[in-house]
């Protein structure tokens, strides 16, 4: 019977993102999901997503962010793939 330091139960976004750093830091990790992948059934389903610097609700969220880009950029690179693409945008308020 294998062993593990740490079952991730669901790997979508967060969950797959959560075993693969605790996989990089050396832990024994299983990751288990109920459904097929990739489904439509996660909370973060689909192929575009929003991540922006332009936070206000609390200043300690912009060193978060720019860590954020640092992990997308080197998990790009682990891999081989480009996962994230800079694009534009604009915020409107009334």
């Amino acid at each position: 019977m294998a062993n593990y330091d740490v079952i991730v139960a669901g790997v979508g976004a967060m969950g797959s993102a959560a075993a693969y750093q605790l996989a990089q830091r050396g832990q024994r990790v299983l990751g288990l999901e109920r459904f097929d992948i990739p489904h439509a059934m996660g909370s973060s389903h689909g192929t575009n997503r929003i991540i922006r610097l332009a936070y206000f609700e609390h200043p300690l969220y912009v060193p978060l962010l720019r860590r954020a880009y640092e992990l997308w950029r080197s998990t790009e690179t682990a891999f081989g793939e480009q996962l994230l693409y800079i694009t534009g945008g604009i915020d409107a308020l009334p």
